[in-house]
């Protein structure tokens, strides 16, 4: 069994935690008790009341402007920490209001009941604790039996009767008032420990996909390293087009991603890793082909240009079973589209503009770039100024000029 005397310490989230609950409820009884407590008006006026014009007084002049005043002050963020003193200041002055009632006209008995729904008010209604209520009700009765025995000595059996259910009503009241409470605050604790667990059980969830997302990462890596490893003249050519194209994607404002209904945050994610999948296809060319330290015949040139298609294809079969992986489908537009050109002349489907998928455009600046700045057998290594001239001279006929122009930001001239 949780221990209720936690309650008693100023635990002040469990405070917030009744007040959010609590607020809205708290608006709707003061207007309704500002309604209710207004409408009995019309009673005294039918009823015809004695000296109904210190009704009117404590009605429409005390209680309802007070009543109204907490109600606005519900809307101020210092209502928080005193809520509970202004509405059990609310209760005992419209407490107190039907007892001078009472006192007055001792004869109605409305007014008798009416001091029973004050006090059903208070402890069932206006959402005050019952420490709060409860010594709000002992002021009430206190003014009610000093009044009585000063001004209604002629009423003393009817008091002394009416005074044994108040007692015996507030008794009642306050052990239902203090069961809600504890009723409530045993609710937030519990709710407080699954929150818990719930922040355990994510924390779980999370590392599990993180350790899916690393494994997926693993695989498809080892996937492009295989590949690459059937050509000896690249180097580590996937590691720097996979660093570059992360940092190109970065550089590339949102209003080109927007341009290319693309989510410049989720792309960002995916490019780096995705990326290195584009040449995946050479592991279907024949090796003497990949490995030729020369420039290749026209021939042999059409067998590498079925590395496209080759690529895509195995990632498709891979597509299919894992069709939500954003590495995957990111790949197979990079796979099939990195040789496509900006005025269509490229390869496999001669694609043009923004037909081509944005990855691969990305891609194809990268992939040019570091093929230019890399020692072949059959070429030398250009330089950096050399071949960020050639992708700017391109800009618009190979390569997509926004992208470009994002690129030029993106070397470092120094190294």
């Amino acid at each position: 069994m949780i221990n209720f005397k936690l309650q008693y310490k100023k635990d002040e989230n469990y405070e917030k935690y009744l007040f959010s609950e609590d607020l809205k409820f708290i608006r709707q009884m003061l207007v309704l008790s500002l309604v209710l407590y207004s409408a009995f008006g019309l009673v005294d006026r039918w009823l015809d009341v004695d000296n109904l014009y210190i009704f009117t007084i404590i009605r429409f002049y005390i209680v309802a402007p007070f009543n109204i005043i907490i109600y606005l002050l519900s809307y101020h963020k210092s209502f928080f920490k005193l809520h509970q003193y202004l509405l059990t200041a609310l209760y005992g002055v419209a407490g107190i209001g039907i007892v001078l009632m009472l006192t007055i006209t001792p004869n109605v008995f409305s007014y008798y009941g009416g001091l029973f729904l004050i006090f059903g008010y208070g402890y069932f209604l206006l959402r005050l604790k019952w420490q709060f209520v409860t010594i709000g009700s002992i002021v009430i009765l206190f003014v009610y039996f000093t009044l009585a025995f000063i001004h209604l000595s002629d009423h003393l059996n009817d008091v002394l009767v009416y005074s044994i259910f108040y007692i015996t009503f507030i008794i009642i009241a306050i052990s239902g008032s203090y069961t809600f409470s504890r009723y409530r605050f045993e609710r937030y604790l519990q709710e407080t420990h699954l929150k818990g667990d719930n922040v355990v059980l994510e924390k779980q969830i999370y590392k599990n996909l993180k350790d899916i997302e690393n494994s997926n990462y693993i695989t498809i890596y080892s996937l492009a390293k295989l590949a690459e490893s059937r050509d000896k003249f690249t180097g580590n050519h996937i590691d720097r087009v996979g660093s570059l194209c992360l940092k190109l994607a970065k550089q590339i404002h949102k209003s080109v991603y927007i341009k290319n209904k693309c989510d410049k945050e989720e792309f960002v994610k995916s490019i780096e890793l995705a990326s290195t999948l584009h040449d995946i296809g050479k592991i279907g060319i024949p090796e003497n082909i990949v490995m030729k330290p020369a420039k290749y015949t026209k021939e042999e040139f059409e067998i590498m240009k079925e590395h496209c298609m080759l690529g895509s294809t195995t990632l498709r079969e891979i597509q299919n079973k894992y069709s939500k992986n954003s590495f995957i489908n990111m790949g197979i537009d990079i796979c099939e589209s990195h040789h496509e050109n900006w005025d269509g002349s490229g390869y496999p489907r001669k694609l043009k503009d923004r037909d081509i998928p944005f990855s691969a455009r990305i891609v194809s600046v990268v992939d040019v770039y570091d093929a230019l700045i890399s020692e072949r057998p059959y070429k030398k290594a250009w330089t950096v100024e050399a071949s960020v001239k050639e992708i700017i001279s391109l800009s618009g006929i190979k390569f997509d000029s926004d992208i470009v122009d994002a690129f030029l930001y993106c070397i470092d001239f120094n190294n």
